[in-house]
């Protein structure tokens, strides 16, 4: 049965806390009315003291599919009935599926940031050599799927040290016998001689570090050393051009920001849900309007 035929409105959502700055809702309401969808996304504050009640009484409630978003991304894991192998890989859910009466974890952040990079730099990850500021949530997505796409070489810079030790450990168990010894490296950000000179060779630059969401924020990597096929992501995504994104599109370096991330996780979870390929056009223009405040 398809959900248009259902007369029910099928309701989705997103669990977080806080969640009122989400712009999930936007980008899937406009995809259901584009497509003729009787559904509704909602926003469900849930605090972390609830997350145990708010998971099991999903079916009850009749959802027909959440995301998933801060703090609840690791602790929900143990509430469901089966985690795929995505969430097992990234030891976190950001996409709750209802099958039957099982609710099933998956996490589309890794995929999403392929996706962005393969649709606006036409750009592939297997054989890369990359660089990665920022070892947080968002940049453990990002490593472990560089990983699982067979990139050639990985650099992590973090000014937690002992965090960015962590995450290259868990790169290299999940690598296993295909790598060599310096196939995960790590840098503090006081080693400007070895980071500078290690840029000169990547081919993908990865800002996942909180700075660019201000406007003074000062740059998270020297872009003027890169080569010019390099290309530059920046994960912030709450402005449209991040003084990043911009600096190094003066030095004719491909840079985009991490709406597209955004975009195509979200796009993820909605085939997962429905089964259904998205308007992916109309969702990024949902985005664009809600965050960038786009008008016609």
């Amino acid at each position: 049965m398809k959900l248009s035929d259902i007369n029910q409105l099928a309701i989705y959502g997103i669990f977080g806390y806080p969640v009122e700055h989400s712009a999930s809702p936007v980008m899937h309401n406009a995809a259901f009315k584009a497509l003729g969808i009787h559904a509704e996304y909602k926003k469900f504050p849930v605090a972390p003291e609830d997350l145990q009640s708010a998971t099991g009484n999903i079916i009850k409630n009749c959802l027909r599919g959440i995301n998933v978003t801060i703090p609840h991304k690791q602790n929900i894991m143990k509430f469901l009935d089966e985690l795929a192998p995505s969430a097992l890989t990234m030891g976190a859910v950001n996409t709750v599926q209802i099958k039957g009466d099982r609710i099933i974890g998956h996490n589309t952040d890794g995929e999403g940031f392929k996706q962005a990079l393969k649709a606006e730099a036409g750009v592939e990850l297997h054989g890369k050599t990359i660089f990665l500021a920022g070892s947080g949530g968002a940049g453990f997505a990002v490593a472990t799927k560089c990983v699982e796409e067979n990139i050639k070489q990985i650099a992590i810079m973090d000014i937690d040290l002992q965090k960015a030790n962590w995450l290259a450990d868990h790169l290299r168990k999940l690598a296993g016998t295909k790598t060599n010894d310096d196939f995960v490296l790590v840098f503090s950000p006081k080693n400007n001689d070895a980071i500078n000179n290690y840029l000169k060779t990547i081919d993908i630059a990865v800002n996942a570090t909180p700075l660019g969401m201000k406007i003074n924020d000062p740059i998270p990597l020297p872009v003027d050393i890169l080569r010019k096929n390099t290309v530059v992501y920046d994960l912030v995504y709450n402005i449209p051009v991040t003084s990043l994104v911009n600096q190094a599109r003066e030095n004719g370096i491909k840079a985009y920001t991490g709406l597209s991330m955004l975009l195509y996780q979200g796009v993820e979870s909605f085939k997962i849900w429905t089964g259904i390929n998205p308007p992916v056009d109309i969702m990024k223009k949902a985005l664009e309007d809600f965050i960038y405040g786009v008008k016609d």
